[in-house]
């Protein structure tokens, strides 16, 4: 999430609501993602659980897709 130029798209609740992440939600998502990532922890510390995945097509584009678990 730090690279500016790959879009980040959040899969809220378990992927079934999507939405692109703004510029200025980057950083606290990057925090939020980095406390609570997925098998780090027992239990998630703000109640949710994240899983990051990046992508990249045959040109070198990259896509990186966070889930949250609630």
């Amino acid at each position: 999430m730090r690279r500016r130029d790959v879009p980040v798209l959040l899969g809220e609740s378990g992927g079934s609501a999507l939405r692109w992440v703004l510029d200025d939600e980057r950083d606290a998502l990057s925090d939020l993602v980095r406390r609570n990532y997925a098998f780090t922890n027992d239990h998630p510390v703000d109640g949710s659980e994240y899983m990051g995945h990046e992508f990249e097509d045959g040109t070198g584009r990259r896509l990186l897709y966070v889930e949250e678990w609630c």
